[in-house]
């Protein structure tokens, strides 16, 4: 198969991103069902996954999974990082260290956010911005650091000390896929096919070109992966290439759209087509398996050394977003909270399971709230 760059990137797995669809006002505090009245306030709690009177679904554990909801933050613009090059949609943006959250907002304050990931406080006084930027187009994070593309220059931001702001590298036209190494970049451009990296503090190379604009990347084990797709923005093939830029490879084709990846030292999560199916590879034996097939859409991927986590963006107006997660010795999905306003963000913390929830069209996104689960057998 050869795959064209296109002109304009289009993967179609979030049809209403752009508003098309009016998406009516539905507050995610209540995360057992999204058209009931709750507040969402410190202690919303359910059990089994999702609420008896939501008529259940995949995941259910009869009772012995406890889910308690804290909203963190409320009031946010545009939660997410997000290319307005061709139709992208909005692309993670959230991070746990400590006991903090860091977020960015592409809307009437573009910036790096943080709160706390510890104490439900939706005051104004309770957020504090770390950085201001023209706008996210894309995110990542090491252990130690948080990483922004503001359109054309990725700057890192420390979670330690006075959380200085470092540009590491410039373009000449917008960053939209970001992954990291730790001591390194990797990156793409518009839709020029060249996989880019860059070594903190130091040069940077092209090891290799995608075939196919790439539209998602991630760093797992010692390998850089990515996908690439056609003109359609649905035909396409993930690719893969050591992090030192050698052993490039074809990891497999899709036809029906991709969504996004993720992964950590062992494993790679990934999701794709329409209805989604997710996908999990283990590293050390190449084994590529579906772990689930009930997905609507996928934003967003959080790993820890028991489980991967992601959101769901729902479908039809936008506000039945759901929050799932897999063992990494499993192949049964769970579903931890149902109901959230276009889920665009997770991240993970001990216990606690972090969201962003991006909000409604009606609000123009104004509504936005970072959720917390704290989840217990």
């Amino acid at each position: 198969m050869h795959v064209r760059a296109p002109v304009v990137v289009g993967i179609l797995v979030l049809p209403a991103l752009l508003g098309v669809l009016a998406i009516a006002s539905a507050g995610c505090g209540d995360l057992k069902n999204a058209n009931a009245s709750g507040d969402g306030g410190a202690g919303d709690f359910f059990e089994g996954g999702v609420d008896p009177a939501d008529g259940g679904g995949p995941g259910d554990l009869d009772g012995s999974l406890k889910v308690t909801v804290d909203t963190l933050v409320t009031g946010r613009s545009r939660i997410g990082a997000r290319s307005t090059a061709g139709y992208r949609p909005w692309r993670s943006g959230l991070v746990a260290s400590g006991d903090d959250v860091y977020w960015v907002e592409s809307g009437t304050a573009p910036g790096l956010y943080k709160a706390s990931g510890v104490q439900p406080c939706t005051g104004a006084s309770c957020v504090e911005k770390i950085a201001t930027f023209t706008r996210p187009s894309a995110f990542t994070a090491s252990a130690t650091h948080v990483y922004v593309a503001d359109t054309i220059a990725i700057k890192r931001i420390a979670f330690a000390g006075t959380h200085a702001l470092e540009t590491v590298v410039s373009h000449n036209e917008e960053i939209v896929n970001l992954a990291t190494a730790g001591t390194k970049v990797f990156w793409t451009a518009d839709t020029d096919p060249a996989m880019r990296s860059t070594v903190i503090g130091g040069t940077t190379s092209t090891p290799i070109n995608s075939n196919g604009t790439p539209v998602a990347t991630a760093v797992s084990g010692d390998r850089l992966f990515w996908a690439g797709v056609d003109i359609s923005g649905q035909i396409g093939a993930m690719q893969s290439v050591g992090t030192n830029g050698t052993g490039a490879r074809e990891v497999n084709r899709f036809s029906d759209g991709f969504h996004t990846m993720r992964g950590n030292a062992t494993y790679l999560y990934y999701g794709k087509d329409s209805p989604g199916s997710i996908h999990r590879i283990t590293l050390a034996n190449d084994r590529d398996e579906v772990v689930d097939k009930d997905a609507l859409g996928v934003t967003d991927f959080a790993i820890d050394d028991a489980y991967a986590y992601w959101v769901e963006p729902g479908d039809g107006d936008l506000t039945n977003g759901r929050v799932r997660r897999v063992a990494h010795d499993s192949k049964t999905a769970e579903t931890l909270a149902v109901g959230i306003p276009f889920p665009v963000a997770i991240a993970i913390s001990g216990n606690s399971v972090y969201v962003g929830s991006a909000g409604t069209k009606s609000a123009a996104y104004a509504d936005g709230k970072i959720l917390r689960l704290s989840v217990s057998e």
